[in-house]
């Protein structure tokens, strides 16, 4: 399963899942792997900047 991953602080937290599969990053967005028509949202921040997605 993929990571959102501070690259300040190193706190990892699971991505998003939707319609059953990890949400991906397009963009500042995550998106549905069906498209951003069935779902997106911003990529969180920590530590004042925004995570990165590691694999």
């Amino acid at each position: 399963m993929a990571k959102l991953v501070c690259e300040k602080c190193g706190k990892e937290v699971d991505v998003p899942v939707h319609c059953g599969k990890d949400m991906h990053q397009e963009g500042d967005q995550l998106v549905c792997w069906m498209g951003p028509a069935c779902g997106h949202q911003d990529v969180p921040e920590h530590c004042g900047a925004q995570m990165a997605v590691k694999a």
